[in-house]
């Protein structure tokens, strides 16, 4: 009987011995890893400056060649000319010429004179006669070959020397002379189609000797 007495009391004791309180607890979970750290941005290509432009200083503004040439041929006298032959008509005004004529032959052939001067001899005898023969289309010749073929003229009382040219197609002729005066020379250019060149080619020398240069 006492046994039975205390184990009832014992299971009395445990029986109303409060339960143990759970306390529960939130955590928050820690935010995932990145899986690849993010590689860092490349720097940018370093741009080159762009070039300085150049600074240019602007040159003084030259007198434009045909102006001076003019103001040159301008500061020679103007010569004393002949009465023009038949078949001659003045040509168009040029500021680069002392004289100019249309020359009229055969068969409605036309020709041009053109008188020039320049200070000096313009590269001499030689250089001005295939200058001449170029504009014909012929071949520069030897200056043996150029003083075998000079003939004397004159300006007036001025000695000078003359040249005949004609085309590889004998359509085209030129009879030019060169007179050297007070350290300048006068250029007499008498070209085109042959027929009006071989018509005149008399007239032209005549009209040169019976003119003055100044």
């Amino acid at each position: 009987m006492p046994r039975l007495l205390f184990l009832a009391a014992a299971a009395f004791a445990f029986g109303c011995k409060p339960q143990p309180k759970i306390t529960s607890y939130e955590v928050k979970a820690d935010a995932p890893a990145t899986t690849a750290a993010a590689a860092p941005a490349a720097p940018a290509a370093p741009v080159a400056p762009a070039p300085e432009k150049a600074k240019v200083t602007a040159a003084p503004t030259p007198m434009p060649a045909n102006a001076a040439m003019q103001a040159e041929a301008a500061s020679f006298g103007q010569p004393k000319w002949a009465e023009l032959p038949a078949g001659w008509t003045a040509g168009a005004p040029n500021a680069m010429r002392k004289g100019s004529w249309i020359v009229t032959g055969p068969g409605g052939s036309k020709a041009e004179i053109a008188v020039t001067v320049f200070p000096g001899n313009v590269g001499g005898t030689t250089a001005n006669v295939n200058r001449w023969r170029g504009q014909l289309g012929l071949a520069p010749a030897a200056e043996a070959d150029i003083q075998a073929a000079a003939q004397p003229g004159k300006v007036g009382a001025d000695a000078g020397q003359y040249f005949r040219f004609d085309s590889t197609d004998g359509q085209q002729a030129m009879v030019a002379m060169m007179v050297p005066k007070n350290d300048s020379t006068w250029f007499f250019k008498f070209m085109g189609d042959r027929d009006a060149v071989n018509a005149q080619t008399a007239a032209f020398l005549k009209f040169l000797a019976t003119s003055q240069i100044p």
